[in-house]
């Protein structure tokens, strides 16, 4: 992933969290293995989507790409025109400190995906304490975990941590939450942008703090839409 060419991520600290309708189904409650949206269809995209004003016309869509099972996969198709795409879920304002040492994890096909975690809360020096922290999966395809990684980074500063610094989520969890800030995680999702612009990327069973979502296309009435809201 294009560091230094990120759309919606640097931006989004003007836009916030209100700039984000969530599509279909919504709910104020933390996100978690007891409030989990576990399946995401293309005529019940379960929360799923990407209605940042941002970002239109970037949110994936719902194939029946085979990735692990055979009912389909959230699906990412980039070009020069769309070098980026990308699907998010509210995390309900999870604490960021919650999801440490909890498995953060997707199946993919080959090409590139990216956790997108989106929080606000942070000590980087602005008011609102926005920054995304992110996480890129090996080009390869297979179960992707990044819980462990070191190769995590933040959008923004953080104390002792340049932003696109490369560092542990614990690291950047720590950091966010210097002087007591008590940093929360607004929305999670995956994100695709190879170096090369022009690509193909499937997920599946993507697993946030105790919640997987399994991405289906079958029984959906053949309907594979696309898994964005109305903009309004």
């Amino acid at each position: 992933m294009r560091r230094n060419v990120i759309r919606g991520i640097v931006v989004g600290a003007a836009l916030g969290a209100a700039s984000f309708a969530v599509p279909t189904v919504a709910t104020a409650a933390p996100v978690s293995e007891g409030n989990c949206a576990r399946v995401s269809t293309p005529t019940s995209a379960n929360g799923w989507g990407n209605t940042f004003s941002d970002e239109r016309g970037q949110a994936g869509k719902v194939t029946e790409t085979k990735v692990v099972d055979d009912d389909g996969s959230l699906g990412f198709t980039t070009t020069a025109e769309t070098p980026r795409q990308a699907s998010y879920h509210a995390a309900g304002k999870v604490p960021l400190a919650d999801i440490a040492n909890k498995p953060l994890t997707f199946e993919k096909t080959g090409g590139n995906a990216n956790w997108q975690i989106r929080v606000t809360g942070a000590d980087t020096g602005q008011s609102d304490g926005f920054a995304t922290l992110v996480w890129s999966a090996p080009e390869g395809a297979g179960k992707a975990d990044a819980s462990t990684s070191n190769q995590w980074w933040a959008t923004r500063d953080l104390p002792g941590i340049t932003r696109g610094t490369n560092a542990t989520l614990a690291q950047l969890i720590a950091a966010a939450n210097t002087g007591g800030k008590k940093t929360v995680v607004d929305h999670y999702g995956i994100s695709s942008q190879p170096n090369e612009k022009a690509g193909k990327v499937n997920v599946d069973n993507v697993s946030f703090n105790g919640c997987t979502t399994n991405f289906a296309a079958t029984g959906a009435g053949g309907a594979f839409g696309s898994l964005e809201s109305l903009v309004p």
